[in-house]
């Protein structure tokens, strides 16, 4: 999973995660467990899977866009990993194969917001598991 320092900020009907690298809104249906946290840090998590490029987004998924440079690009042949920086931050996206990024292109990128997750910075617990679990925050 990637993970990047974010403070929770906005309204309580409206939240949104600000990295140094980017802002993005939170869905409706998770934003009142961040409520609680607006003005704190939090730790934001996207795994790899949930990261597309614009141009072949899946028609169900409710996207944020974020702007990221392409460090490498490794074709696993039904798949294509996109080894990212985002601001200073690394990340891994797993992008349809079709994609025409290349090494030291600046992208466009789809973060599905319905799969983010968020952490507590200070337990490094989730926040708001859906089953009532918790799981630690691990690289």
């Amino acid at each position: 999973m990637n993970f990047f320092d974010a403070v929770v900020k906005g309204s309580a009907d409206k939240p949104y995660l600000d990295t140094e690298a980017f802002q993005v809104p939170v869905q409706s249906e998770k934003a009142p467990v961040l409520v609680p946290y607006i003005g704190q840090t939090v730790i934001f998590g996207i795994r790899p899977e949930d990261i597309h490029d614009v141009e072949f987004l899946p028609a169900h998924v409710r996207a944020q866009t974020v702007r990221a440079r392409v460090d490498v690009t490794e074709m696993m042949g039904n798949e294509k990993f996109l080894h990212l920086i985002v601001g200073e931050q690394r990340c891994l996206a797993r992008v349809d194969p079709r994609t025409r990024a290349r090494a030291g292109d600046e992208v466009q990128l789809a973060f599905d917001m319905d799969h983010m997750h968020t952490f507590d910075a200070q337990s490094q617990l989730a926040i708001g598991a859906s089953d009532g679990s918790v799981a630690a925050a691990s690289p």
